[in-house]
């Protein structure tokens, strides 16, 4: 009872509160614009942070990109992929190699072929996959990115694929700074024995616009139902904080858009609810503030995915290869 008094104080005109909801008066709104504007303050900081290279907030997005690949794959009804160190060197190795020498594709300069950085992790694998991204802000526009694209996709909703590892690293391309992220796929070499080879014919193809850059290469797997137990409390919280990390913009319109909610509810409450009684002077403050929060939100959703695309080229080459 006590909380339901409480709530309609902060959103209700009434007697108690001297028709003035206090969600509208100068302390709870300057509380609420100084959120949006921490929020806003985070996101810009996150961002220069992400494009001088930070490697604290890199190795969030390589757990988070793991976790929402596995997201992707229970929308799908796919089995979980599990985590293997070898395959994790082995996108690290890869990851590592095209920031150092500023290429971006799955051969490398030298030739190299994605399997050979599999294989010389220590990985016996009968079939193995590579998606390859860069340039991009947030670990969920490098899922989305490769979920619009059928054969990276592919690779991730692929019911063969059992064991998956992701390598980051940063490093130049084209000028500019550039965080490089490798996923690569695979199956055991004695869970896949059991199944007959497919055949499959070398297949490339290339093309070029929009931005941010993704690639990907495939090859046919053994699938294998993989349980994993209940995460730990902890375990959670470290995921959300790594969420919350590594998405920067998802998180910042998330505190807006409640903002926004609120005050929006607010003075939507006040307004109508006793409209013989108006406290303009909480009225025109409070739909000041909910204007900023809009117009930061606004902002957020067209600049920085113009910074992006106007600052990187693109390509896309997917390769089909049986090993």
């Amino acid at each position: 009872m006590r909380f339901f008094w409480w709530l309609k104080d902060h959103f209700v005109p009434s007697h108690r509160n001297a028709y003035r909801p206090h969600l509208l008066r100068r302390r709870a709104l300057l509380f609420l614009l100084g959120v949006a504007l921490v929020a806003e303050g985070a996101l810009v900081a996150n961002l220069l942070a992400r494009q001088s290279g930070s490697s604290f907030l890199a190795a969030v997005i390589q757990s988070e990109i793991l976790a929402l690949t596995n997201a992707e794959r229970a929308q799908n009804s796919v089995g979980t992929l599990k985590e293997n160190t070898m395959l994790s060197h082995s996108a690290q190795a890869k990851a590592d190699d095209m920031a150092a020498r500023g290429y971006f594709a799955h051969q490398g300069p030298d030739g190299k072929q994605p399997w050979s950085w599999i294989t010389a992790a220590g990985y016996n694998y009968r079939y193995a996959g590579e998606n390859l991204a860069v340039r991009f802000v947030d670990s969920r526009d490098v899922v989305v990115a490769w979920m619009a694209s059928p054969t990276h996709r592919a690779n991730i909703v692929k019911h063969n694929y059992t064991e998956v590892g992701v390598g980051l690293a940063q490093g130049m391309y084209k000028g500019q700074p550039a965080t490089f992220v490798v996923q690569h796929f695979g199956a055991p070499m004695a869970v896949a024995a059991a199944k007959p080879l497919p055949s499959a014919a070398p297949v490339a193809a290339a093309a070029a616009p929009p931005a941010p850059v993704v690639l990907g290469a495939e090859a046919r797997t053994v699938f294998e139902n993989l349980g994993t137990p209940p995460p730990s409390l902890s375990g959670t919280l470290a995921r959300q904080l790594s969420r919350v990390l590594s998405e920067p913009q998802a998180t910042t319109s998330f505190i807006l858009g409640g903002v926004l909610a609120l005050l929006a509810l607010a003075l939507a409450v006040a307004f109508f609810h006793r409209i013989q009684i108006q406290a303009h002077d909480l009225l025109l403050p409070g739909a000041a503030v909910a204007m900023v929060a809009l117009t930061l939100m606004i902002i957020n959703a067209r600049v920085p995915s113009e910074v992006i695309h106007d600052s990187q080229a693109a390509s896309v080459a997917n390769a089909i290869l049986v090993p």
